[in-house]
C-alpha cells in the first residue's frame, strides 16, 4: 500500500508557518510574538498544523508554555478541542486560561454543532467525551472543580431508546461499545473512591449521617424521620448496587456491629460459656419472649427483644422448632393409615400449617416493603418462596385426597398420580429445602460463612455448565434412540427396563427417557458399556459398531472433557472467593444483618400472625389522622406536621452536606500527603524543568541580541 493512500493530502506549510510552529514547540515567546506582530498583512495562517495534525495552541498546551498560549489566544488562534487537550494533558494552568478566554455562549450546543463534532476529523476525541467526563477519567479534582465553577456541566441524557438525530449519530459512532475493560476499571475506581471517602469518618455520628442519608428521588419514611429512626438507606443502596468495598470497609462494619447488638452491646465482652448460655436461654424461652413483646412492645424488655441480635436468635429458634416438628411428623406416622387413600390431617399437621402461614405472612410483608425486584434478588427469599409453595401444595393435596377418597387399598394398586402420593413427594422435597435453608445462617460465622458463599458461587457456575451438558446429552440421546429404536419389539413382559434391570441390555434405547437415564448414569459408571453394543440378533454387526463409536465419543466429550471443565470452573470460583474472603463474607453478613434492622418482622412464626397491640395502635392512629385531616383543625395540624417534617428534612440535608465537605477535605489532604511522601523526580518534573530552562535561554538570547535573524533557529550557530 502506498503512503499516499493512507495520508491525507494537504498544502505544505510556508517557511513562516514552519518557523511559527517551531517557535511554539521550543517555547520561544519573543519569536512567536515577533512573528505575530509582523503578520499584519495576514499572509501567515496562525491556525496551520504540522505533520502530526497539531496546531499552535495544541503544541503550546502539550509543552505547557502558558505565556505563549495566552499570546496565541489574544491573537485569535483557535483549536477545535484545545480544552480537551489541556484536560487530557492535565495542564491546570492551560485549563484556567482557556476557561477564562472561553467566549460566552449558550450552555446547550445546537444539534448542528454536535453533528459537526461527530463528523469533524479535527477533534481528537469523540463527542461523547465531554470536558467534565474527561477530567473525571483523569481523576483530577482541581480541573474538575474549575470546570464546575465555570458552569461546564454534562448535558441531560436522553431516554433509553431515543431515536433523535443526535442519538442515532452517537450510536453509529459509539466509541465505548467494545470497552468493557475500561468500564470495569472505572467502576473499580468509583468503588475504591467511595471506600476511601468513608474511611475519613472519625466518629459514629458522621457515619450515621452518611449511611442514613436519603436522596430527593428516594421514597421517604416520614414517621421514621420524625422519630429519628435509623433507616440506613445509603447502606441499602450500596448493597443493591453490589458495592462490596464500601460495605466491607472497617468503619462501616464497626457501625453495623454497634447497631446489630444495640442494647446487647455487653454480649461481645462476655466469655464464651456465658455467650452460649445466653443463646440457649433465649432459644429455649423464645415463645415466652415473643408473648412479652406481643403484650408490651414499647417496654424496656420489649426494646431488648427488638434488638436485631435478639430477633435473629428468636427467629432462628422458631425455625429450629419448625424443623423439630418435621422430624416428629415422621416419628408419629400411623402405620394403620398406610393404605388409607385419603387420610385425615393430624394435630401435628395443624401445627405445621400455623408455622407455614406465619412464614408466608413474613414473606408477604417483606415483599410489600421491599418490592418484587428486590425481594427476588435474594436467593434466601427465592428458596423460602419455593419451600412455602411446596408445603401449601402438600396440604392442599391432602385435603383434596381426604375429601375425595375414603377407601382402603394396597399402595401398589394406587394410581401413579394419586393426590396422596404426589403430596408425599412434594413434602419430601420441601423437607430437603427446609434443611438447606439453614445454610443462610452460616453467613454469621467467620469460618462457615466463606464456605457457604463459595458454594453459592459454584452453584451459579454449575448452572452455566448445565447448559452445555444438556445440549451434549440431548444430541447423543437422539442419535442412540434413532439407532436402536427401529424394529424393536419386546419379547417378554418385565418389571424393569435397561439399566434398572440386573441383566442390562440395550432395550432401554427404545424410548427417549430411557436413553437419557442410561447416558446420565453412565457418567457415574452405573451403566455398563455392554448396553450400547449388545445386538438384537447376530446379523447386526454394523449397528453394534455404530453404538460403540457413539458411546466412545460420548465418553471422550462428557466424561473426560466436560467433567474436567466443570472441575476447573468450580476451582476458579472457589479461588476467586478465597482471594477476597474477608470482603465477600462481610458483604454477605451485612445483607443478612440488614434484614433484621427494621421493625417490619419482629415476631417470629407463628406469633407474627397474631395482631399485636402495636399494629392495632398504628391502625387506630392512621384512621384517626385520616378522619382528622378532613376537619379544619386537622388540616391545620397536618400543615404544621408537614412544615415540621420539611424543616427536619432540610436540617438533615444541611448536616449531610457539612459532613460530606469535611470528608472531602480530609480525603484531599490525605491524598496530598501521600503524593508528597512519594514525591520523586518524574517525567512531569523533568519536562517542567526543561521548559523553564528553555524559556530562560530564550530570554537571555533576546536580551543580548544574539538572534540576528528570525530564521536563525533553523540554522543554529556552533
Amino acid at each position: 500500500m502506498a503512503l499516499k493512500d493512507v495520508r491525507e493530502v494537504k498544502e505544505e506549510n510556508t517557511l513562516n508557518e514552519k518557523l511559527f510552529l517551531l517557535a511554539c514547540d521550543k517555547g520561544d515567546y519573543y519569536m512567536v510574538k515577533k512573528i505575530l506582530e509582523e503578520n499584519s498583512s495576514g499572509d501567515l495562517n496562525i491556525n496551520c498544523v504540522d505533520v502530526l495534525g497539531r496546531n499552535a495552541v495544541t503544541i503550546t498546551i502539550e509543552n505547557e508554555n502558558l505565556d505563549i498560549l495566552q499570546l496565541l489566544l489574544d491573537y485569535g488562534c483557535q483549536s477545535a478541542d484545545a480544552l480537551l487537550v489541556a484536560i487530557d494533558s492535565e495542564v491546570v494552568g492551560a485549563v484556567d486560561i482557556l476557561l477564562n478566554h472561553r467566549p460566552k455562549r449558550s450552555s446547550r450546543p445546537t444539534i448542528v454543532k454536535l453533528m459537526e463534532r461527530i463528523q469533524n476529523p479535527e477533534y481528537s476525541t469523540t463527542m461523547d467525551v465531554a470536558p467534565v467526563i474527561l477530567a473525571a477519567h483523569r481523576n483530577n479534582y482541581e480541573i474538575l472543580t474549575m470546570l464546575l465553577k465555570q458552569d461546564v456541566s454534562l448535558p441531560k441524557p436522553h431516554a433509553v431508546g431515543c431515536e433523535c438525530t443526535l442519538c442515532s449519530a452517537k450510536n453509529k459512532k459509539d466509541s465505548l461499545r467494545h470497552s468493557r475493560n475500561d468500564y470495569e476499571e472505572l467502576a473499580r475506581q468509583c468503588k475504591m473512591f467511595a471506600k476511601d471517602l468513608l474511611a475519613q469518618a472519625r466518629n459514629s455520628r458522621e457515619l450515621e449521617v452518611i449511611l442514613n442519608h436519603t436522596s430527593s428521588d428516594e421514597p421517604l419514611d416520614k414517621r421514621g424521620l420524625l422519630e429519628e429512626r435509623m433507616n440506613l438507606s445509603r447502606l441499602k443502596l450500596a448493597i443493591k448496587y453490589n458495592q462490596k468495598e464500601f460495605v466491607s470497609q472497617s468503619n462501616c462494619q464497626q457501625f453495623l456491629n454497634t447497631v446489630w447488638f444495640g442494647q446487647m452491646s455487653g454480649y461481645r465482652r462476655k466469655p464464651t460459656c456465658k455467650k452460649i448460655m445466653t443463646v440457649l436461654t433465649v432459644g429455649i424461652f423464645w415463645p415466652v419472649l415473643s408473648l412479652c413483646y406481643l403484650i408490651a412492645p414499647k417496654s424496656q424488655f420489649g426494646k431488648i427483644i427488638h434488638t436485631p441480635f435478639m430477633k435473629f436468635i428468636i427467629h432462628g429458634a422458631s425455625y429450629f422448632t419448625f424443623l423439630l416438628l418435621l422430624n416428629l411428623y415422621s416419628l408419629v406416622y400411623n402405620e394403620d393409615k398406610k393404605n388409607t387413600m385419603g387420610p385425615a390431617l393430624e394435630r401435628i399437621d395443624y401445627l405445621l400449617i400455623l408455622w407455614i402461614i406465619g412464614m408466608i405472612w413474613s414473606d408477604i410483608k417483606r415483599l410489600w416493603y421491599e418490592g418484587l425486584e428486590d425481594f427476588l434478588e435474594e436467593s434466601r427469599n427465592q428458596l423460602s418462596f419455593v419451600m412455602n409453595s411446596l408445603y401449601l401444595a402438600t396440604f392442599a393435596l391432602k385435603v383434596v385426597a381426604h375429601n375425595k377418597f375414603h377407601d382402603f387399598a394396597d399402595r401398589k394398586d394406587w394410581d401413579a398420580f394419586h393426590p396422596t402420593l404426589v403430596a408425599e413427594g412434594l413434602f419430601a422435597f420441601a423437607n430437603v429445602l427446609s434443611y438447606l435453608r439453614l445454610f443462610f445462617m452460616y453467613t454469621t460465622s467467620s469460618i462457615l460463612g466463606p464456605l457457604q458463599i463459595s458454594m453459592g458461587q459454584m452453584l451459579q457456575d454449575f448452572g452455566k455448565f448445565l447448559g452445555m451438558f444438556l445440549l451434549v446429552l440431548f444430541s447423543f440421546t437422539i442419535g442412540l434412540t434413532q439407532l436402536y429404536d427401529k424394529g424393536y419389539t419386546p419379547k417378554e413382559q418385565k418389571d424393569c427396563v435397561g439399566i434398572f434391570c440386573e441383566q442390562q441390555s440395550n432395550d432401554t434405547f427404545h424410548s427417549f427417557i430411557g436413553t437419557c437415564f442410561a447416558l446420565f448414569w453412565y457418567i457415574f459408571s452405573l451403566a455398563h458399556v455392554a448396553i450400547f453394543v449388545t445386538r438384537f440378533s447376530y446379523g447386526e454387526e454394523l449397528q453394534s459398531f455404530v453404538g460403540a463409536v457413539i458411546v466412545g465419543t460420548y465418553n471422550v466429550v462428557v466424561v473426560i472433557v466436560l467433567t474436567k471443565l466443570l472441575v476447573a470452573m468450580l476451582h476458579k470460583s472457589f479461588q476467586l472467593i478465597a482471594n477476597h474472603e474477608d470482603k465477600e463474607w462481610k458483604f454477605a453478613r451485612a445483607k443478612l444483618w440488614l434484614s433484621y434492622f427494621d421493625d417490619k418482622c419482629t415476631l417470629p412464626p407463628p406469633f407474627n400472625i397474631i395482631p399485636s397491640p402495636k399494629t392495632i395502635c398504628y391502625m387506630i392512629s392512621s384512621l384517626s389522622k385520616w378522619i382528622c385531616s378532613h376537619t379544619s383543625k386537622g388540616k391545620v395540624k397536618r400543615q404544621n406536621s408537614l412544615k415540621e417534617w420539611r424543616n427536619l428534612k432540610q436540617k438533615r440535608d444541611e448536616n449531610y452536606q457539612k459532613v460530606m465537605c469535611c470528608l472531602v477535605h480530609r480525603y484531599l489532604t490525605s491524598m496530598r500527603q501521600k503524593m508528597q511522601s512519594t514525591d520523586q523526580a518524574t517525567v512531569e518534573n523533568l519536562n517542567e524543568l526543561r521548559q523553564d530552562l528553555s524559556k530562560f535561554r530564550n530570554e537571555i538570547r533576546d536580551l543580548l541580541g544574539f538572534r540576528t535573524s528570525k530564521y536563525a533557529m533553523f540554522y543554529p550557530r556552533n
